[in-house]
């Protein structure tokens, strides 16, 4: 994809989780991953749909017997955490979980990690991106790795390429970079012009 939205970067605040993963074919874990959503997301909408016939029915029971729409909501929330550990509980050994700021870009990003990782390496990650709630996985090779000092603690900066991510996923981060840089011209112009606004107020009033 020749397109030079992929290299806006934007500082960002993510949910990111990733592991080193070695020895894999790229291109067709990629295809898997992608199959695997299709998958996913044909599961969540049926998932979504009975959890909305649940909801519709469950004020008509309340009125006839609140013990009986207690007990069934109780039932409602296990079985909707059974559905959460079902839908994330891939790769959870090895993995490292964060919510953490980032530089973002769809063709790439840096992030800070408490332990080194070498050059070269690739890693199998999982963002989700804020508001939104989306979920991007992606395999990245590392590129650079620095250390730096924060508060007296060793971290390392961490480089990555996305050498591996669908195309309906790169475009999801692209449109959510422009939106983000879009809000930050919209509120930096803001500022300008009340601080403009406010220095007129001054001068005239001096």
């Amino acid at each position: 994809m020749d397109d030079r939205r992929r290299y806006f970067r934007i500082n960002d605040k993510v949910s990111l989780k990733y592991r080193v993963v070695q020895g894999i074919d790229i291109e067709t874990e990629v295809k898997r991953t992608e199959h695997e959503q299709n998958n996913l997301v044909e599961l969540k909408n049926a998932f979504n749909c009975i959890e909305a016939k649940i909801m519709s029915k469950m004020g008509r029971i309340e009125e006839v017997s609140p013990l009986v729409a207690e007990i069934l909501g109780l039932y409602d929330k296990k079985l909707s955490l059974i559905e959460s550990m079902i839908m994330h509980n891939d790769d959870k050994e090895n993995s490292i979980t964060e919510t953490q700021n980032v530089n973002l870009s769809a063709s790439g990003m840096s992030f800070e990690s408490n332990t080194p990782i070498n050059d070269d390496v690739n890693l199998k990650m999982e963002l989700v991106l804020f508001p939104e709630y989306q979920f991007i996985p992606v395999y990245a090779r590392v590129v650079d790795c620095k250390k730096k000092m924060d508060d007296n603690l060793y971290r390392f900066n961490v480089a990555v390429d996305f050498v591996g991510i669908c195309e309906s996923d790169q475009e999801i981060i692209m449109q959510h970079v422009l939106s983000k840089q879009a809000k930050q011209i919209k509120t930096e112009r803001i500022q300008t012009s009340e601080n403009n606004n406010e220095q007129k107020t001054v001068a005239n009033g001096n």
